[in-house]
């Protein structure tokens, strides 16, 4: 029995550095999955992002209202359009998200693979990871609204201190609340992608895993989010460089022409802009590569545990598991 512990203990440790580094060997010697990173890229919100101030907003602002009132159907109509584009690049990122990972998968069991294949494969699952992602926004939605309606009811009665502590309490509530519904989604995406579950069965798993596996995932999560930021490390050289040939390009471009400076302007937004692509597209390949092989080694580890309690315990009747494609 001594000997069954010892080795339960064993298969619960999991491989982080070489997880990282198996992903980054996967990537590099695959390089069909960037253009999955790039369809995921394209349908993340925040890859590309911008900020700023302006003197004169309240004058811009003046002018939009009343463009807006001029040409208001102009207006709808665009929102619209844009509305319709980030529906479609949304969905199109989960068929590139569940390409990737299935594609992962095979390349881990030495099946070949392609990124036509990939593709055809994530198709499948389309429909149950869009109602996994509805189900988990309108969750978030509700508890948002919870939580947020006392805050909003006390500033409204000129409570401030009151308002401020159970906002406080409302955050410290909300913080574990979405982290458990950010890693029981991204579970539950791997085993509709991977053990072709429905999607509550797929939530409940998800749900399960996590909670023999809180600390690993918080500290998969940690050293993800570390790689993250050393990335962007690595990228400030890169943009002191660009900076330092576009500024003097720049004025000399503007000392031309406004036409050439227009013309220099717009080719500098598109470099910018696919370079933002291609490190968003890179780091979205390996982060979804080493989720899959973090997830195939916890989900490995409780197939693992269970053949063990069955080994020691085979006269006791054992509860199922939900069966893998």
């Amino acid at each position: 029995m001594s000997n069954g512990n010892n080795s339960s203990n064993r298969k619960k440790e999991v491989p982080f550095l070489e997880i990282f580094k198996q992903a980054a060997l996967i990537v590099w010697r695959n390089r069909f999955l960037l253009w999955f990173g790039v369809l995921i890229a394209l349908g993340s919100p925040g890859s590309f992002n911008y900020s700023g101030g302006n003197n004169d907003f309240g004058k811009n602002g003046e002018a939009a209202k009343q463009f807006f009132e001029t040409h208001w159907g102009i207006v709808l109509m665009l929102a619209l359009v844009f509305f319709a584009i980030g529906i479609a690049l949304f969905l199109i990122a989960l068929v590139g998200k569940a390409g990737l990972i299935k594609s992962v998968s095979k390349i881990t069991q030495n099946k070949k693979i392609t990124f036509r294949n990939g593709w055809r494969e994530g198709k499948k699952y389309l429909g149950k990871l869009f109602g996994l992602s509805l189900l988990v926004f309108a969750v978030i939605f509700v508890i948002v609204l919870i939580l947020g309606i006392p805050v909003v009811y006390l500033v409204l009665a000129h409570s401030w201190l009151s308002a401020a502590l159970v906002g406080i309490l409302a955050v410290a509530i909300l913080i574990p609340l979405l982290f458990i519904l950010a890693i029981t989604s991204i579970f539950a995406q791997f085993y509709i992608i991977l053990s072709d579950l429905k999607i509550w069965s797929a939530i409940e798993a998800g749900y399960n895993l996590l909670l023999k596996n809180v600390a690993n995932a918080l500290v998969f999560g940690i050293l993800l989010m570390a790689l993250a930021m050393l990335s962007m490390f690595i990228l400030v050289p890169v943009a002191i460089i660009a900076l330092i040939i576009f500024v003097p390009a720049g004025f000399l471009f503007y000392g031309l022409s406004s036409i050439a400076f227009g013309i220099f302007l717009v080719f500098a937004v598109l470099l910018l802009l696919a370079l933002i692509l291609f490190v968003s597209s890179v780091f979205q390949a390996y982060r979804i590569t080493a989720w899959t092989l973090f997830f195939r080694e916890i989900a490995k580890i409780e197939d693992l545990e269970a053949e063990i309690i069955i080994e020691a315990q085979p006269d006791q009747e054992i509860s199922a598991t939900p069966e893998k494609a």
